[in-house]
C-alpha cells in the first residue's frame, strides 16, 4: 500500500468526507464533502482539491477549516449583522407609536 493509499483511506474515514479519490492524472485528489454540507454550500466550497504530493489528512482538515468553517462563520456573522440592522430599524420606526 502506498503512502497515498493510506492517506486516502484515512481521509475517507473523516466524519465530513463522503469520498476522496484520485482524479484523471492521479496528480490531483478530489475530496467530496458529505451531503448535508455539500448541498448547503456553494459548489466551489463543497469539493476540495489537492495535489497528490501535498495530500495528507492534516491538509484536508486545514482546508476544511479554511474553506468551509470560515465561510459558514462569515455567512452567520453577515446574517446576524443584517438581522440586527433590520431589527434596530423596525424598533426605531415604531418608537413614536409607543410614546402615545
Amino acid at each position: 500500500m502506498t503512502k497515498l493509499d493510506i492517506e486516502l483511506n484515512a481521509v475517507n474515514n473523516l466524519s465530513f468526507v463522503a469520498d476522496a479519490y484520485p482524479y484523471k492524472d492521479t496528480e490531483t485528489i478530489i475530496v467530496v464533502l458529505k451531503s448535508p454540507l455539500r448541498t448547503s454550500l456553494p459548489p466551489d466550497r463543497s469539493i476540495l482539491s489537492f495535489q497528490a504530493a501535498n495530500f495528507t489528512v492534516t491538509a484536508v482538515i486545514q482546508a476544511y477549516e479554511q474553506e468551509v468553517v470560515l465561510f459558514l462563520a462569515e455567512t452567520l456573522r453577515t446574517a446576524e449583522e443584517l438581522l440586527a440592522k433590520s431589527t434596530v430599524y423596525k424598533i426605531a420606526h415604531l418608537n413614536p407609536l409607543f410614546l402615545n
